[in-house]
């Protein structure tokens, strides 16, 4: 595992941690969003895009790359090293002390912006299976995609997953 920090030691300031993942991590970008974290995953982008996105923004890069080009540099970056999800989500949360509770389901695991409550519920009829808009009251959308999120089963089974994860460390 390896991890540098050349421009600033500010590990810990959790809710001003921001990520960008290598195309590799979409997995791991898509749950640290799911954490309520600022993930750039963006696999339209090269190596170096996504670089110059974590160094100007003061993002930690996270890759299990061994090589990068000549020229290409993360100023902060931190090394996976490993293939498995489960370690991935367990290392990067023990590393960086990250809160997994209290901003769980914030933002938008396409988009990256963070999701806003419906006010009206009628404003999204249609949008949502029929069973769904009936069964449930507080509705989320993105105000990007305009994707909408609800409690449904699915959470349970996320936190779930969570839970199992948070239980190995």
């Amino acid at each position: 595992m390896i991890f540098r920090l050349l421009r600033h030691n500010r590990m810990k300031e959790e809710f001003k941690m921001r990520f960008v993942a290598d195309t590799m991590l979409e997995k791991l970008a898509r749950w640290l969003r799911i954490l309520g974290y600022d993930v750039v995953f963006d696999s339209s982008k090269s190596l170096k895009e996504l670089i110059e996105i974590s160094n100007g923004e003061e993002r930690v890069f996270l890759t299990r790359r061994k090589k990068f080009p000549e020229g290409v540099a993360a100023e902060t970056l931190y090394d996976l090293c490993s293939e498995n999800f489960n370690e991935q989500i367990t290392r990067v949360i023990k590393q960086f002390d990250l809160d997994v509770k209290s901003k769980l389901f914030t933002r938008c695991i396409d988009c990256n912006v963070e999701v806003v409550k419906v006010i009206d519920k009628e404003t999204i009829k249609g949008k949502v299976p029929r069973m769904s808009w009936e069964g449930f009251n507080d509705f989320y959308e993105c105000p990007n995609c305009k994707k909408v999120f609800w409690k449904g089963a699915h959470i349970k089974n996320t936190v779930n997953k969570l839970n199992e994860i948070m239980d190995s460390m």
